[in-house]
């Protein structure tokens, strides 16, 4: 019961806020929107890579003998 009590003066202060100080939340809106767009451009350049498959051809492959490899290849011999 108290957090609701909490978070009804939480939310009645905040839309008090931005009544009170509309010029200033906008002046911010403003100041972050450039570095929403970067932020959110990078992750979507990532996750694009990462479907590509491009992602593989960066990688150095070596291949590292598995002991089930060794054990087949005397088994066919």
């Amino acid at each position: 019961m108290l957090s609701i009590v909490f978070g009804l003066i939480a939310l009645s202060l905040g839309f008090w806020g931005m009544v009170k100080y509309w010029w200033y939340m906008v002046d911010v809106l403003i100041a972050l929107l450039p570095l929403l767009l970067i932020f959110g451009g990078a992750i979507a350049l990532l996750a694009g890579i990462k479907n590509t498959g491009m992602r593989s051809s960066f990688k150095v492959k070596t291949k590292v003998p598995v002991e089930s490899d060794a054990a087949l290849r005397k088994k066919d011999e």
